[in-house]
């Protein structure tokens, strides 16, 4: 059987683990987080597999069931689909079978648990040409239809369907083995991906030696590894393809210095370098599914959020904590180890971020994105236009303040003594303009009361920079231009206007003594923030994609061309710069110290780079 030219149509896949389990009958898996990280890395590489890769790693049934839906039915004739679970498997009396979840009843399964019906009724929707289901769990054979019968279901028996092909961990009563967790903070990969991971990074599953691995020799290759070690599973195959399924090539070898030449290292088994070595290196991890939002980095640890969901990370470790679900897409705030949002109800929620367990916290619906910390002071607005100053050591609220209007646009500021909050008028019955009226007020941060407001003569978009000694904000001019507007923080009063040439692509920025922008066509503005004028400008490669950010005299600004660029301050000349696709963020930027830079790409990796890039 030929294999498909592994360049035809896009490569896709979704991978799913679940470790973490609220049931006591579901044991945590320590496998499942790392068997998506090492798929993640071969099926991703340009010189394996070349995939388009999305994980979702704890996620809940709705997300996943939604993830599935979307994967399947958004393909297209030509591509290739791959989706992978890693997690408990679960079945019922009538031996069907459900993949767990993190909330999932093992005696209740249909109702908390994805069915093995619902990944075939996606599957039978999906029009790619060549789809391919792998599945780590226990009992994991019952996946195949007709394995419930007999174990020994023929290839081209069992699934009916063109190209469509299910590997199993094992037969329909074995259960799926972890790897050897002995070092708890490197958890090793399930035993049955690890032979997978393994035959594609090494090539050692290109068994005809043309230079690709297919499905089969994969699932060979895999096999006999398992028998080979001693491990009692026996994994199964089922489907018809009229062709076999191209997964990966091999990547080229590089050559080796030879040893006359090389100084002899300590194996990393035996000596490996220590923590601190380690972090003079940069580094990259898995951390979000997809696009999401720049890091931050509070209590040492790093957070990054992703829609709906926070994936956490210890800052020096690089050691992943539990995930923790959000019930908006808007920006969590964080304290001391806590983050805060809004949960069920718009319930003011918080949650400790390395256990991902609820704190207490004061009862009050909140905003969603709209909230804020300063020292011990969470800011918080609440649906009905209130301003709530709350003691996050207390959970006490220490006032409320009626704004008149509900909050828009961004979070509460503190600034010059007051505490500074976008709202906007109600639109009257029958408007239909685009942009409502927003004006700008303040009240005193010790008392909550009403301080100034600032109205500004033309509509304000929802993005701002506020420091103590202006406030920036951004006008609409026409449809294609906007203004930048400072404002004195303790009285309200402008200070000076200064008209862009075209709309701002990200939201302005404060850093030692200017207000930089950059706009849509590519241009990066640097203005003195005491007089608003114009000292230099430059041209980006691409247009900017978050807010520019500073450590120490270098500004940074990364761009759709894929540069993160590093500039002198306050002349503007281009230092170096460094290639990688960083996540969109209109209003967040990187978070970094005086030596690193963390930052999301495109993809949902998380990338530690020094402060001094190299070109």
């Amino acid at each position: 059987m030929t294999a498909q030219a592994l360049g035809e149509g896009h490569r896709r896949a979704l991978l799913i683990g679940t470790g973490t389990y609220d049931h006591p009958e579901l044991s945590k898996l320590l496998s499942p987080e790392a068997d998506c990280a090492g798929l993640t890395e071969v099926l991703r590489d340009p010189e394996i597999g070349q995939f388009e890769v999305q994980q979702l790693v704890d996620a809940d049934r709705p997300m996943l069931e939604r993830a599935i839906e979307e994967f399947f039915l958004t393909a297209r004739r030509d591509d290739v689909c791959l989706l992978y679970f890693s997690c408990h498997g679960v079945r019922n009396r009538s031996d069907k079978l459900y993949f767990a979840v993190r909330n999932t009843d093992p005696e209740r399964p249909a109702h908390s648990a994805i069915s093995a019906s619902f990944v075939h009724d996606m599957m039978d929707e999906c029009r790619a040409r060549s789809v391919v289901v792998v599945v780590d769990c226990c009992y994991s054979g019952l996946f195949i239809p007709g394995a419930k019968g007999s174990e020994s279901a023929g290839f081209e028996e069992v699934l009916a369907g063109h190209g469509r092909v299910i590997v199993t961990a094992g037969t329909r009563m074995q259960r799926a083995w972890e790897g050897d967790h002995s070092d708890a903070e490197s958890p090793a990969l399930s035993r049955f991906t690890s032979a997978i991971v393994e035959g594609l990074r090494s090539g050692d599953a290109d068994l005809n030696g043309d230079g690709l691995v297919t499905l089969q020799e994969l699932f060979k290759y895999t096999s006999e590894r398992l028998h080979l070690e001693g491990v009692e599973q026996t994994p199964r195959m089922g489907g018809e393809m009229q062709y076999d399924i191209a997964l990966a090539r091999v990547k080229k070898k590089r050559r080796q210095r030879s040893s006359r030449t090389t100084k002899k290292t300590p194996s990393r088994r035996t000596a490996g370098p220590s923590p601190t070595r380690r972090a003079e290196v940069p580094w990259r991890v898995s951390a979000a599914s997809g696009s999401a939002r720049q890091p931050v980095l509070s209590d040492g640890t790093l957070v990054v959020h992703e829609k709906y969901s926070l994936h956490v990370f210890d800052a020096e470790s690089r050691r992943r904590y539990p995930l923790i679900q959000t019930n908006y897409p808007g920006s969590a705030v964080f304290h001391s180890g806590t983050a805060y949002f809004p949960g069920p109800g718009s319930l003011l929620r918080s949650v400790d971020l390395r256990t991902g367990k609820p704190r207490r916290s004061a009862r009050l619906q909140v905003c969603d994105g709209l909230l804020s910390v300063s020292v011990d002071t969470l800011y918080a607005t609440s649906p009905d236009g209130s301003l709530h100053s709350i003691d996050v050591r207390s959970d006490g609220v220490r006032w409320s303040q009626k704004l008149g209007q509900p909050a828009v646009g961004c979070p509460p500021e503190v600034a010059a003594g007051s505490v500074i909050v976008m709202t906007e008028e109600p639109r009257p019955l029958g408007d239909t303009t685009d942009l409502a009226e927003k004006r700008v007020q303040a009240v005193v941060e010790v008392t909550g009361q009403p301080n100034w407001s600032y109205r500004p003569e033309r509509p304000l978009s929802g993005e701002w920079a506020v420091t103590d000694s202006g406030i920036y904000l951004v006008q609409q001019v026409d449809l294609s231009r906007q203004r930048i507007v400072a404002v004195d923080p303790t009285n309200g009063e402008p200070l000076w206007r200064f008209d862009a040439a075209a709309n701002l692509a990200v939201a302005p920025a404060a850093v030692s003594g200017l207000v930089v922008f950059g706009d849509v066509d590519n241009r990066l503005v640097a203005l003195d923030a005491k007089s608003g004028a114009q000292l230099w400008e430059r041209k980006t490669t691409g247009r900017v994609l978050t807010r520019p950010f500073a450590v120490g005299d270098t500004l940074f600004t990364a761009d759709r061309a894929a540069t993160l660029t590093a500039w002198k301050l306050p002349v503007g000349r281009k230092l170096r710069s460094y290639e990688v696709l960083l996540s969109a963020d209109r209003q967040g930027a990187p978070a970094c110290t005086n030596d690193w830079l963390y930052l999301t790409d495109s993809q949902g990796d998380m990338h530690a780079l020094p402060t001094k890039l190299r070109a």
